[in-house]
Order: structure tokens, then C-alpha cells, then sequence
């Protein structure tokens, strides 16, 4: 089990104590400036706009509806705990700034101010982080580095995009994630019925952000026993441990899914879950030449460059009429603009990948359902969906399972076989606590790669957890840095 090194002197502990406060105080203050200075008035476009829609309706009519007039029917199009905190903030602009067109919450100064809610969320996830490193045994400067780490990430377009400038959920889930696995950790450690009800209140809340969550504390339910027979530990106690991770979990998300069970008729916590698994399963029809090619296609740079003349393909496969057209949905190609204008306008033949053919289809039974008078079209075909989409699976089992290594390569090329590795060495070293804390990272990226399409911002919430094991193995082997960094 990694633990701590042992604690200064006491006579000095005073005065490290005061300056190691001034060093956090001063490494906080640069963050929140690193964080400000980059949400900017970028539009807030796509799955955002929609999450940004729900939470106009709930801020302005009190309902969570996609409705862009009344009557204001109830929805379940996305999850709920961001459309709350998105109301407060849109009822504190105006009531600063005065209510305003709807359109200027998308673009602009408004759009700018809305994205500011990620900024306590972020800082929240460093206090986790710091936390959880010195959870696992590192000393003071090794757990600051863990937080810069972390934070030296959002460099990244795509990361800081996605964690600080826009209006889409990773950052709520990244503090959740982390929050939720550092308390289970801390509750099978050392035996906290209190802190596995804290975590199972962070798995329940994580659940209503991203709903693929409640999947995973199921398997976290079944997989805290299992841990334990392989590492001898008690049966009973974790047995006990894991019905009240998954008993207290079910108070928090059940209620929800009570209220879209009685306004629309569906248990569960969205409702776009069809929608997902069927991409996911059209996807799987794609050929030998296609799925050798996908790795090409979703290798990272320069990588992706290397891989396309070892597997012997050129960069027009993959536009159209090329051999690698139909999985090519990454926006990046001539044809992009074509492909979702045959999405939009319900014409699956038209389409030139299987994802936006999927989308097409999802199209086509929507307007069906509504043109023979159905009152929830998009839920009606968002169940039939799925059916068929369990159908599909279940004709062609190894061909859906084959294409999990294809998405864990796309979304989680790095982080997924560092979880691992991670997992391995707690097994080899008997640790359950660490290997508990790992696993709703690693159960995350595998369900998003078995039941929908891993893209890469899906694994973003994995990463604050696996760069704070990885650090602490570091230390834990590499002495001279381990002694340094005391």
C-alpha cells in the first residue's frame, strides 16, 4: 500500500506549514488567472447549445424542456445537475445585467459569463487532486505537481475547450469522478461506512451529469466483493461495503428517474441512451479493410502518419469514394457538410459514414413517429432505437466486442493502458484501496468503448485520477526524486 513518508520534526512543522500555505495560496491565485484568461466568447455550439437550451427553460419558465415555445413539455434530453447550477447562474446575469434575447446567451459576453461556472468546479478538482495524492502517500511538493500536471493539460485545445470554454459537463465530472473515487478509496482503506455514503452521494450526483455512470456503480458493486476474494480481504465487510455504495447511489439518482418515469414514461436517467448504443452498433458492420484502417485513422499525431505507410493507405482513402470513407466522421473531410445535411434531412442512403448514417436513421423514425401522431416522437424512437440496436449486437456479439480495443485506441490512447498497468500493480501488491480507485476510471472508458463511441473528451475526467497514481508509483521507486520532493 503506498503510504506517506514520515512527518518533519516537530519543531519545524510550524513554520513549513505557513510557508507551504503561501506556496498554495500563490499557486491557487496563478490558476484562477490560467483558468479566466481562457474562456473566451467562443460560441457555445452543439451538445452545449442543447444543454444550454434546457437550461434557458428551466432559468425562465421552470421547466426542463428542449421546447423553444410554450407549451413547456418535460424532457430528459440530458442529464440534470448542470442545467440547476447553469438556471442559478443565467438568473444571476439578469438579474445584474437585465434579462436579454435568448440568442445572446449563445455567443458573446453572456455565453462568456455562463461558461464561468466551470471555474469552481476546476478549482474544486485541484483541491481533490492535492488531496488524493497526499491520500496516496506523496509529500508535499510531489502533490503540488500533481495538481500543475493536471492543470498543465488544459494547454491542450481540445481539453481547455472542453474543461473551461464552453458549456459541456467535463469539468462538473472531472470533480465529481475524482471526489467520489478519493472517498471510496478512503472508505475501504480504512473501513469508513461514512465515507463510502460520501462517495456513493459523489457517484449518485456524477450519475446525474453523466448518465453512463450509473453503470458504472453497478460494476463497482460487483467488482468491490470480487476485489476483495482476490486480495483476501473480508467478504462480509465488503459486501456490506458495496450494497451501501450502490443502496445510497440509488437514493440520489432514483428520484430523478422516478419523475421521467412519471412525465414521459421512461425509468431511466436520459434519454439518448438508443440513440448512442445504435451508433454503436451500426458502427460494427464496418469491413476488415475498415477496422484495420481505423487505427490509422484514430492514431494520434504523428503517429497516424506512421501507421497510414505501414498499413499501406494514403490520405484520399479516407475521403470519398476512398476505402476508409465510411468511418471517417472525424469533420475532416470533403465530404463532412454533405454527410450531416443527409443526417438532418432523414436520407440514410445519402450518407457517407456509418455514424451519420445512424443519425439519419434516428431522423427518419423521429419524423415517422411524429407524422403518425405519436406525443414523444424522440423518446419513441429512441426506445426503438434500441431495440435494434440490441438486436444487431446480439446477431454479431464478437464483431461489437472487436471494436472495443478500436475506440480505447481513439479516446483513451494513453490513459486507458496507463489505468491498467495501474490495476496490475495493485493486484500484485494486494492493494484494494488502489486498485478501488482506479476502477470507475477504468469502468468508465471501457463501457463508453463497448456501448458508445469513445471519443476523446469522454476520457478527459479519467485523467486527474491516473496522473496521481502515476505519480505516486514514481515516487515510490524512483528514490533520489522521492527524497528531493520531500
Amino acid at each position: 500500500m503506498l503510504m506517506s513518508d514520515a512527518q518533519p520534526a516537530r519543531s519545524a512543522r510550524f513554520d513549513i506549514t505557513t510557508r507551504r500555505w503561501g506556496i498554495l495560496a500563490f499557486t491557487a491565485a496563478l490558476l484562477v488567472v490560467l483558468w479566466v484568461t481562457r474562456i473566451t466568447e467562443r460560441p457555445i455550439m452543439w451538445d452545449a447549445a442543447e444543454n444550454l437550451q434546457l437550461t434557458l427553460n428551466l432559468a425562465r419558465h421552470g421547466a426542463i424542456s428542449m421546447s423553444d415555445s410554450s407549451p413547456w413539455g418535460a424532457s430528459m434530453f440530458r442529464e440534470p445537475i448542470p442545467l440547476f447550477c447553469g438556471a442559478m447562474l443565467i438568473r444571476a446575469e439578469d438579474a445584474v445585467l437585465g434579462r436579454a434575447d435568448t440568442a445572446t446567451y449563445y455567443q458573446g459576453k453572456r455565453a462568456k459569463l455562463l461558461k464561468y461556472q466551470n471555474v469552481p468546479w476546476v478549482a474544486l478538482l485541484g483541491v481533490i487532486i492535492f488531496l488524493l495524492a497526499r491520500e496516496l502517500g506523496l509529500a508535499f511538493w510531489p502533490s503540488l505537481l500533481c495538481v500543475l500536471l493536471s492543470n498543465l493539460l488544459l494547454f491542450d485545445a481540445d481539453i481547455g475547450y472542453f474543461m473551461l470554454d464552453s458549456f459541456y459537463t467535463e469539468a462538473a465530472a472531472s470533480a465529481l469522478l475524482a471526489m467520489g473515487s478519493l472517498l471510496l478509496m478512503k472508505g475501504i482503506r480504512y473501513d469508513r461506512l461514512t465515507s463510502i455514503v460520501l462517495a456513493a452521494l459523489c457517484f449518485g450526483m456524477l450519475s446525474l451529469v453523466k448518465a453512463i455512470f450509473l453503470y458504472i456503480i453497478i460494476g463497482l458493486a460487483v467488482a468491490i466483493p470480487v476485489l476483495s476474494l482476490y486480495l483476501r480481504r473480508s467478504l462480509g465487510r465488503s459486501v456490506t461495503q458495496a450494497a451501501l455504495l450502490a443502496v445510497v447511489s440509488a437514493l440520489v439518482i432514483v428520484p430523478w428517474m422516478m419523475r421521467n418515469y412519471r412525465d414521459l414514461g421512461q425509468f431511466a436517467v436520459a434519454q439518448r441512451g438508443g440513440e448512442v448504443l445504435y451508433d454503436r452498433a451500426v458502427a460494427d458492420q464496418l469491413t476488415r479493410d475498415e477496422y484495420l484502417g481505423s487505427y490509422y485513422l484514430f492514431a494520434p499525431y504523428p503517429l497516424n502518419g506512421a501507421l497510414r505507410r505501414i498499413l499501406g493507405y494514403t490520405n484520399t482513402d479516407k475521403e470519398e469514394g476512398g476505402r476508409l470513407q465510411r468511418i471517417n466522421s472525424l469533420g475532416r473531410a470533403g465530404f463532412t457538410d454533405r454527410d450531416v445535411s443527409a443526417e438532418m434531412n432523414a436520407r440514410p442512403q445519402d450518407a457517407f459514414t456509418y455514424f451519420h448514417r445512424a443519425g439519419a436513421d434516428r431522423v427518419l423514425l423521429v419524423r415517422q413517429f411524429a407524422a403518425a401522431g405519436n406525443p414523444q416522437p424522440e423518446l419513441a424512437a429512441d426506445r426503438e432505437l434500441q431495440k435494434r440496436a440490441v438486436r444487431m449486437i446480439l446477431q454479431h456479439p464478437l464483431r461489437h466486442m472487436a471494436l472495443i480495443p478500436v475506440y480505447l485506441w481513439q479516446g483513451a490512447f494513453l490513459i486507458f493502458p496507463s489505468a491498467v498497468f495501474i490495476v496490475i500493480y495493485a493486484f500484485k501488491r494486494r492493494d484494494l484501496p488502489l486498485a478501488v480507485l482506479v476502477s470507475p476510471a477504468l469502468l468508465s472508458l471501457l463501457a463508453y468503448a463497448g456501448f458508445a463511441h469513445l471519443e476523446p473528451r469522454y476520457a478527459i475526467p479519467t485523467y486527474p485520477i491516473i496522473i496521481c497514481a502515476l505519480v505516486a508509483l514514481a515516487c515510490q521507486y524512483i528514490r533520489p526524486f522521492r527524497r528531493e520532493f520531500r
